[in-house]
């Protein structure tokens, strides 16, 4: 679905170069949950920007089905943002003055779903239908996140990327988000966690490891543990 082929990338700052990523290569594929996992500092974030289209490899490819979308223009990757990719982050991105239920129709309108269906399926599936008429500083940070997820959902993406999506949330309500979003994979759709915490890896289907800007490893996990099985410490 979602490959990247010897992919770097280098950030320059007058005589500073720091090369983010270098020489990296790996598939995402659908109906999986993907962890790329590694230190804060070790390139994971900017692997993120560059497969969701918000950043560009300096050198390497980047495709999504076969198709290049590094050579694409900004705006077909403005297209393949809103058509292919959501997002959740981990601080949210909410707009503090739409209700629970108005950020997640923005979404869905984006995409041309009908939207107040959409709406109604995804707050009812993260269990917020009762506060579709709150505002974001009215949730807890759990159901905040919450919110995000049905919004990144209700467009229907064929990736959805988290950036660490549970790092200001303790830890009964990120088992609830990773419980989310391990259910969130189908065939149609590929769910990417980045993140530094090792707890996760457990629960995908690969670990994709990120050192100092490098691939470090790959892990394919035939039985992957259902979030209640892993040992959260």
């Amino acid at each position: 679905m979602l490959s990247l082929k010897n992919v770097s990338k280098i950030y320059q700052n007058g005589s500073e170069v720091t090369h983010a990523l270098n020489d990296v290569s790996f598939d995402i594929e659908p109906n999986k949950v993907t962890v790329i996992l590694g230190p804060s500092g070790s390139g994971k974030s900017t692997t993120l920007n560059i497969l969701g289209g918000m950043d560009r490899p300096t050198s390497g490819t980047v495709s999504y089905n076969g198709n290049l979308i590094n050579t694409e223009s900004d705006g077909q990757l403005t297209n393949y943002r809103r058509d292919i990719v959501g997002f959740v982050f981990q601080f949210y991105n909410l707009i503090s003055n739409l209700t629970v239920s108005e950020n997640v129709a923005i979404s869905a309108q984006l995409k041309g779903n009908k939207y107040q269906e959409m709406t109604e399926k995804y707050l009812d599936k993260v269990g917020l239908s009762k506060r579709k008429n709150n505002f974001p500083d009215q949730l807890s940070g759990g159901e905040m996140q919450r919110v995000s997820i049905a919004r990144a959902l209700a467009k229907s993406p064929k990736v959805l990327l988290c950036d660490e999506p549970t790092g200001a949330l303790d830890t009964e309500t990120s088992q609830r988000v990773f419980k989310i979003l391990k259910s969130s994979k189908n065939q149609d759709t590929a769910v990417v966690i980045v993140t530094h915490n090792p707890l996760v890896a457990p629960i995908a289907d690969r670990v994709i490891h990120i050192k100092d800007g490098h691939l470090d490893k790959i892990i394919n996990n035939p039985s992957p543990l259902e979030v209640e099985e892993v040992d959260w410490g």
